[in-house]
């Protein structure tokens, strides 16, 4: 996975905790369940854990939520662990050349 994918994940992660709503929301959130859907079978089973429980702390963080802070403290607590799991090679992602 290159650093572009790697931005354009955190950028729509982002876009779904900062929208004011959750209808707001829901285009980023679809857009972001289909990328990790995408790349998770390339990842190994933590890794993929760590960017599903990103995916999750962003859903329930976005909008006007109670606890907010809470979600994306543990968001980013995963990320951090994806994110370095993948730039450091241990994400179980070949490297393959892309098709």
């Amino acid at each position: 996975m290159d650093n572009e994918k790697l931005k354009e994940l955190r950028s729509l992660i982002d876009e779904v905790i900062y929208a004011h709503s959750k209808k707001e929301a829901a285009s980023p959130l679809r857009k972001l369940e289909f990328m990790a859907a995408q790349i998770k079978p390339q990842l190994n089973g933590y890794t993929s854990g760590k960017l599903s429980e990103a995916v999750g702390c962003a859903k329930e963080a976005s909008g006007q939520v109670r606890n907010k802070e809470h979600w994306i403290s543990n968001m980013e607590r995963s990320w951090y662990v994806f994110e370095n799991d993948v730039l450091n090679g241990n994400s179980g992602i070949q490297n393959a050349p892309e098709t």
